[in-house]
């Protein structure tokens, strides 16, 4: 082996030394690790038993996802529901049908058909501010939600806006498993 060979050699093992010394501080400070804690020791009759979770206990738990799931909906369904461009021409209403009862679809067709579009620029966003479950009864598939909104209004440009504050009141109906809105009524 040559004198360069050799130099060569030994220069690259400095350079992978140089470079895994590199790399292990950029690493960082290892993570503290908190301090073990030692627990007294509990005596057999002082302990509680551990208690498996009651019927109740998981029936009030399914109530809860229950009303946690119609909530999300509601919230979906009111922000789309309630927000309208004259540009859009009534899509906002289209895309929630799918959320509705039959008849309550129908009777929202109906009024899209029977409506005109203004000459004039008009828009308004809603964002859901909260909501409130007022009924629900799961066994005759019926529930009420009060849905508390922020609307922005825009009339004749969409930089003229106006804030209002509304409530939207939600009736539902299961239909075949599924949560449906039968009746959107603003306050």
């Amino acid at each position: 082996m040559t004198r360069k060979q050799k130099i060569g050699i030994g220069m690259a093992l400095i350079a992978v030394i140089i470079m895994l010394i590199w790399l292990w501080l950029l690493r960082g400070p290892a993570p503290a690790v908190p301090p073990a804690v030692i627990a007294p020791a509990i005596e057999e009759e002082t302990q509680a038993p551990t208690s498996v979770p009651t019927q109740e206990m998981a029936a009030e738990q399914a109530k809860r996802d229950e009303s946690a799931g119609l909530q999300s909906l509601a919230k979906t369904f009111t922000e789309r529901y309630g927000s309208f461009s004259t540009e859009a021409n009534f899509a906002n209403l289209s895309d929630v049908m799918i959320m509705m009862t039959p008849s309550f679809s129908a009777q929202t067709q109906a009024d899209i058909e029977a409506a005109s579009l203004g000459e004039n620029f008009y828009g308004v966003t809603t964002k859901v501010v909260s909501v409130s479950v007022d009924q629900l009864d799961e066994e005759a598939g019926l529930a009420k939600l009060t849905i508390n909104t922020q609307r922005q209004e825009a009339v004749d440009s969409p930089q003229n806006i106006s804030v209002k504050y509304q409530d939207l009141v939600l009736n539902f109906e299961m239909i075949s498993g599924t949560w449906k809105v039968s009746s959107a009524v603003w306050q």
